[in-house]
């Protein structure tokens, strides 16, 4: 399990960096499936707090949010990243 939750960290960061991709081109479909699997992904691999932050990122993208809530949201996202 250890060795898949160290891949875990890595496809995470890389998922992190596409989020903030995304983000700068305002593609928020791209942003919606990015957090939807780092949602599921982080719960299965133990890190609730991402897997939460994530889903509440998915949730603010599906319905109308500011633009300042979304970003809060990516920041939330952001800070609960696996060192």
């Amino acid at each position: 399990m250890d060795a898949l939750r160290t891949r875990f960290i890595t496809r995470a960061r890389t998922e992190i960096a596409a989020l903030r991709e995304a983000h700068r081109q305002h593609d928020e479909p791209a942003m919606r499936k990015i957090a939807h699997s780092l949602a599921g992904n982080a719960g299965l691999f133990g890190w609730p707090d991402l897997s939460a932050r994530a889903r509440e990122l998915e949730d603010a993208l599906v319905q109308p949010a500011s633009q300042d809530e979304v970003e809060s949201r990516l920041e939330a996202v952001m800070a609960e990243m696996p060192r």
